[in-house]
């Protein structure tokens, strides 16, 4: 409970001690005290607790996920997390019910684990989370697995609190499938701040949140900056130092949406799924990225190196920027530890900025990616009976304590333990967080586009667009009738 209810609740007891103390026997005074009258007992009688609006009956809520193990409690870590905690056991005495979170399954059997306690109606979770690349197995269903939450009265989408670009993504017709709450970052451009200086001296070392501080950081300034950082120091023949370095599928999907573009987008009325894998406009995004290829500025996988190439070039100060989700800097800034877990240094031992990803020529401004895990309620017969209490406490337990809900700086506190440059939070974090609304994907959520390991746009054309054999347009091309299969699949089964 808050500090001000328990400096209530003693001031209370104080003043009922007194007054049954002034009914007791006095010290000097051997005669026998009378007994007080009901009348008095009742006047020193508390204020009985309210009776609360909603009873949920001791219902117990899991949130499953595949990361808080099971034996998880609210953080407390900081004033504002012990703040929360308390808000948050307060709710529960006052609701009559319970809520914590519970690993469910791994994060590589999201799909295979959860979807058979669904079909089974042995749910492993009340509420379930999901990595975006594992929904669409999920709606590949005759039959919604997820509850549709449209018209439930217990969650108001219009709250800040709610991740617009989730609930958009997850609205197919007239139904709510999915929700999120809060944003994070996600993908912008780290750079090497001390390679920077080296290459082109102390005055270029900032000049990156400058142009974003003035509307300047665009694709042509971006690749400009690249042009200038790709080097062959000793002059034979081969490029030492790589302007970019960088995982294709995430630098080629926030080309196209820092554009306004996608592969799958929604109509208009937001009814229907559209295929743009011909659009000149989708094709041309793509030529952009695929142009940092064939002009030096980065350079693919060799043969027999990792998926995750791209994170030790970056390391080996062999690239000066990479796109990465923001929560990098967390690994950016670790210490490495030898057998005995002695800190022996960084594993990235230099300086790095963050900037947002550059904006494109049909863009007004940055586009943040939203990219997150999806919270869903299980569609089947043991949820259907509770579904509204379900709601009712999960939007308790995504509500912050009233002491530290409207802190503008709240979000600031995490992020400024882990990023070795202020600007980075100041700035960009700021942009992105407070500043302008982020998109999703449209096409996470039909079934075979996107789904991990097997989704056409993630395995067979993400894979692929840096190829030398073909250009990104002549692949996506192969791929059109692919693509409009699956999405008219969708539209005539799930859209509405």
């Amino acid at each position: 409970m808050s500090t001000i209810k328990k400096m209530l609740l003693v001031v209370t007891a104080c003043v009922f001690v007194l007054a049954l103390a002034a009914c007791g026997p006095d010290k000097n005074n051997t005669t026998t005290t009378t007994t007080p009258t009901p009348t008095t007992v009742a006047a020193a009688t508390a204020t009985p607790t309210p009776v609360p609006d909603r009873d949920l009956k001791g219902l117990a809520v899991v949130v499953g996920d595949w990361w808080s193990g099971d034996d998880w409690q609210f953080p407390t870590s900081s004033t504002a997390d012990e703040l929360n905690s308390e808000y948050q056991h307060e709710m529960m005495k006052k609701y009559n019910y319970t809520i914590t979170r519970k690993t469910i399954c791994g994060w590589s059997d999201q799909a295979e684990t959860c979807l058979l306690s669904i079909t089974s109606n042995e749910p492993l979770a009340d509420v379930m989370t999901f990595d975006y690349r594992f929904i669409g197995a999920f709606m590949d269903q005759e039959d919604p697995l997820f509850s549709d939450v449209a018209t439930l009265k217990e969650f108001d989408f219009t709250d800040s609190k709610w991740n617009k670009a989730v609930v958009d993504s997850m609205t197919v017709g007239n139904a709510i499938y999915g929700f999120a709450t809060g944003i994070e970052p996600r993908t912008g451009i780290f750079y090497n701040k001390d390679l920077v200086k080296k290459l082109l001296g102390e005055s270029e070392v900032d000049k990156p949140y400058d142009w974003q501080a003035s509307g300047e950081w665009t694709w042509d300034k971006f690749k400009e900056f690249a042009k200038k950082l790709t080097v062959d120091s000793d002059n034979d023949g081969q490029t030492d130092i790589y302007g970019l370095i960088t995982q294709q599928s995430v630098f080629f999907e926030m080309t196209m949406l820092s554009n306004g573009h996608a592969i799958v987008t929604k109509s208009a009325d937001g009814s229907k799924f559209v295929n743009n894998a011909t659009n000149s406009e989708v094709i041309e995004d793509c030529n952009w990225a695929y142009s940092f290829y064939t002009e030096g500025l980065t350079r693919r996988a060799v043969e027999g190196e990792q998926w995750n190439f791209f994170e030790d070039v970056f390391k080996q100060q062999k690239a000066v920027m990479i796109p990465y989700d923001e929560y990098k800097a967390g690994d950016f800034s670790a210490m490495e530890k030898d057998a005995e877990g002695k800190e022996i240094g960084r594993a990235y031992d230099f300086i790095y900025g963050f900037v947002c990803f550059p904006k494109g020529p049909k863009a007004s401004n940055y586009i943040p990616v939203a990219r997150e895990n999806i919270m869903v309620i299980p569609n089947c017969e043991v949820t259907k009976a509770k579904l509204a209490d379900i709601a009712f406490a999960y939007n308790i337990f995504t509500d912050k304590s009233p002491e530290i809900k409207d802190d503008p700086n709240a979000w600031k506190g995490a992020y400024e333990a882990i990023f070795r440059d202020e600007r980075s939070v100041n700035e960009t974090l700021d942009i992105m967080i407070n500043k302008i609304t982020p998109v999703m994907n449209p096409s996470y959520i039909i079934p075979g586009l996107w789904d991990n390991s097997t989704g056409v746009i993630q395995t067979k054309f993400f894979y692929n667009c840096d190829s030398p054999d073909q250009t990104p347009g002549q692949l996506l091309e192969s791929l059109n009738s692919e693509i409009q299969t699956l999405i008219d699949e969708f539209n005539t089964r799930r859209a509405k």
